[in-house]
Order: C-alpha cells, then sequence, then structure tokens
C-alpha cells in the first residue's frame, strides 16, 4: 500500500492549485488525490489554464490515485435543478480525471444530505437514482466509482451498514466502498466493521478525530487508530481488489477542515508523515 497526498488540506489554506502540484512534487510525492474545490475544480477554467494543470501534473509525474467530487452537497436533493447541477459537475470534473490519465472518483457528502420535510427513504431513492446514472455514465468511460461515509446523523450514507446497503442498491460493478479512519472512529465501528464490504473495498483516507468531530488534523494529533484499520483492510484482500481492478492500493493523507484555520500545508503533511512513519513504516510514497 502507498501513501498519496490529498489535495484538499491546501485548498482550505488557500493556495493555487499550481502551488499545490508544485508542493507535491516538491515532497516526493507520487500519487495525489485531487480535490475538485476551489482552486481545484476545473468548471470554469479557460482551455489554457486546463491544458497548462494538466501539463504540469503529468511533467511532475504525478499520479491521480482518486479524485474527489466534493461539491455534491445536493446529489439527492427533492430539487430537481439541484440534482442536475450535481450531475453537471460530477460528469464534468470526471471528464478532467480522465485528462489527468486518472479511473478513480470519490462521491463526497454521505452521498448527500437529508433535508428538513423530506422523508429520508425518498433521500435515499433520489441518491440511488443519481449514482446509478452517474455511475452508468461513468461505466461506459472506464471510471471506477468510491463511496464515502461521512459520520454526522444528515448524511444519508453514515455507516458501513448504509454503506454497504448503497452499494447493493445501486448494483453497479464499478462502485465500491471508500474507507476513511476517521469517519469510523467516529461513528465507533471497528476494523472488523469492514468485512461487510467483501471485495468492494479499493481506497483508504486516512483522516483523523478527536473521536466526537470530524476534525481532519494533522495525523497523529487526535484519536485515531491506522494501523488497526489499515492491517484489517490488507487482511480482507484491499490490495488483491486493487490488483483486480488495475488499480494502485494507495492510502491518502487527508487533512482539512473548512472551519479550522490551515496555517502551513506543508507543516501539516511533513508532521502527519513523521506520525506515520512511527505507526506505519512499510508505506511509502
Amino acid at each position: 500500500m502507498r501513501l498519496a497526498l490529498n489535495t484538499y488540506v491546501y485548498e482550505v489554506a488557500g493556495w493555487n492549485i499550481e502551488d499545490t502540484l508544485k508542493s507535491a512534487r516538491k515532497m516526493d510525492f507520487r500519487y495525489v488525490e485531487y480535490a475538485a474545490h476551489r482552486s481545484g475544480n476545473p468548471l470554469g477554467w479557460d482551455q489554457q489554464k486546463r491544458r497548462s494543470v494538466i501539463s504540469q501534473f503529468k511533467d511532475a509525474g504525478l499520479a491521480c490515485s482518486q479524485l474527489l467530487l466534493t461539491d455534491v452537497e445536493h446529489l439527492a436533493s427533492s430539487d430537481e435543478q439541484k440534482r442536475a447541477s450535481a450531475m453537471e459537475y460530477m460528469k464534468k470534473v470526471t471528464e478532467f480525471l480522465l485528462e489527468l490519465g486518472g479511473k478513480q472518483v470519490l462521491v463526497c457528502w454521505g452521498c448527500g444530505v437529508l433535508e428538513t420535510g423530506v422523508m429520508p427513504e425518498r433521500s435515499w431513492v433520489l441518491a440511488v437514482e443519481a449514482l446509478r446514472e452517474y455511475g452508468t455514465w461513468a461505466s461506459r468511460r472506464g471510471v471506477l466509482v468510491s463511496l464515502e461515509l461521512d459520520p454526522h446523523v444528515y448524511f444519508i450514507v453514515n455507516n458501513t451498514f448504509r454503506m454497504a446497503k448503497m452499494l447493493e442498491d445501486v448494483a453497479l460493478p464499478n462502485f465500491f466502498a471508500n474507507v476513511d479512519v476517521g469517519h469510523l472512529c467516529i461513528t465507533r465501528e471497528a476494523p472488523a466493521a469492514l468485512q461487510k464490504y467483501g471485495d468492494q473495498m479499493i481506497h483508504v483516507h486516512l483522516s483523523e478525530t478527536d473521536t466526537y468531530a470530524h476534525t481532519n488534523s494533522i495525523l497523529g494529533t487526535g484519536a485515531a487508530d491506522f494501523r488497526s484499520y489499515v492491517d484489517k483492510a490488507l487482511e480482507l484482500g484491499i490490495e488483491r481488489n486493487c490488483t483486480r481492478v488495475e488499480e494502485p492500493c494507495v492510502a491518502g493523507i487527508e487533512m482539512g477542515e473548512s472551519s479550522i484555520p490551515v496555517d502551513d500545508p506543508e507543516r501539516w503533511v511533513r508532521q502527519s508523515l513523521e506520525h506515520l512513519a512511527r505507526v506505519l513504516p512499510e508505506m511509502t510514497r
């Protein structure tokens, strides 16, 4: 299993995407989890900027192990126009992923949020329909779709049971579960809970928590037990799963939360690498 740099922490710090990619190269990362957010969101770029970022990414020898679809809050909205806007974002950003040379996306926001006045069952059905539409479109382009469990009550997928159920209901072969350690610590789900995913587990996020809040702070400054979850994922065959779909087996260093200032993302990355060198010394960039 290799380590990847998640660019979200740079977005929270207000860096532009060009400087973020320079930092990834300087810190000797090969794999990057690219957050299509703020400066990294290609929607609205002109063709010159698009070509420049893609060229910089490839010239730096970077590989996109996962692209984060971050602007999907309204994926399961009861407002048809909001759902359509989320779908347009997902498809257009996925086309950018293919230009980068990657083939895996992550659907963030727990596959959507619950709405006041809307029955949760209705939100679930809308999420399934939207994901199935997007997943069918993505499959024709060779794109793998990972789903993220977000750990709070207002997310549609907020525990491993609902993740497994969503995968079952969408029922597409290019759908998988993303394992976020910090999120599982918040939901009090031990590593054994990963057994629900079977062979539908192909990516890991190493994120931090104080056990109550999704802090996404520097790794090692909270309560997340990275060793036990990584060991369980390996025991359950995550590397074999990745080989089957011809993807590298990667764990991304995910940090940054919009409500918590990031003074220096490079310092955050360096300190996290120092912690990982102690608890997961076999993992390399």
